[in-house]
């Protein structure tokens, strides 16, 4: 049960990490392999703010969410629109972003350094929690907390706003919301918006866990990836439950195997589901549903 629970808590965070590449996949129909370190950068700038100004880990990771908005927003409007514009070929604008992802990679180590840096939600040990024989950090409990916090609040957005219901609508036909009327250039910046804050938040939270360093970056994508296509790529829902189910089955493989196996267990899952049900395990529609 204990070992159940640290999965769920770990799945928790690759499920946000997952929703929010899925949410810009579902849009543009290319894969972003920076944005794993863009959620980095906002990591960086959450442990900056804690360090230097002292500043409240809540408040510090909803201004390193904002950074990381900023890069990504960036990121969009000066390198991928202008390559979507000209119709380049998602494996073309897929290798931009993998070069994009060198960059900001190097820049982080040039700015913070190598070494991995610890995160903590402040700098006083606190206590744990013990319930039906099963122990909980403050850490993990904050992770949790958070992810079913974004989970509500995210469903609420998509479902019951403007916005909202024109993401799904291009997600699940963009040719069909230009001829609608509805202003597809607007909608990806939104999204890029939400799956940017998602990247920065769940990569904070995770970052209780592991820590921070440049690297993280491939790290992070690697999981957000392997989570969307366990769901479904494009199921916001599909990929909530993907990210669940790799963070479980991570755990349990690292019990019984060993620590280093954890990758390989993620791998093989994902070879798994490829073989067996390629459009992910809860997709009821094709690929870049967002239902």
């Amino acid at each position: 049960m204990q070992i159940l629970l640290n999965g769920l808590i770990v799945g928790s965070a690759y499920a946000l990490m997952g929703v929010g590449f899925s949410l810009i996949y579902s849009t543009v129909r290319y894969f972003n392999l920076a944005y794993g370190v863009i959620a980095v950068w906002g990591v960086y700038v959450l442990l900056f703010l804690m360090e230097r100004f002292a500043v409240p880990f809540p408040i510090a990771v909803f201004l390193g969410a904002l950074v990381s908005i900023v890069f990504g927003l960036g990121s969009y409007v000066l390198l991928f629109r202008p390559m979507y514009r000209r119709k380049s070929s998602p494996l073309v604008i897929m290798v931009a972003s993998f070069g994009l992802l060198i960059i900001l990679q190097n820049f982080a180590s040039l700015v913070w350094g190598d070494t991995t840096k610890s995160v903590s939600l402040s700098d006083q040990i606190l206590k744990g929690y013990e319930f039906f024989g099963m122990f909980i950090t403050a850490n993990q409990l904050a992770i949790a907390v958070t992810a079913v916090l974004m989970v509500v609040l995210l469903e609420l957005f998509l479902q019951k706003t403007k916005i909202g219901m024109a993401i799904r609508a291009i997600g699940d036909n963009q040719e069909l919301t230009k001829v609608l009327g509805i202003k597809t250039e607007t909608i990806i910046l939104w999204v890029y918006v939400l799956g940017s804050f998602l990247s920065a938040v769940s990569a904070s939270m995770y970052a209780l866990e592991i820590g921070v360093k440049p690297t993280y970056g491939v790290f992070f994508v690697i999981k957000a990836f392997i989570a969307a296509i366990i769901g479904g790529l494009g199921s916001v829902r599909g990929t909530l439950l993907g990210g669940l189910i790799l963070g479980i089955a991570e755990n349990f493989g690292v019990y019984v195997f060993g620590g280093q196996w954890q990758d390989t267990v993620a791998f093989v899952l994902l070879a798994v589901v490829l073989l067996w049900k390629p459009e992910g395990v809860f997709s009821k529609r094709r690929l870049v549903s967002i239902e």
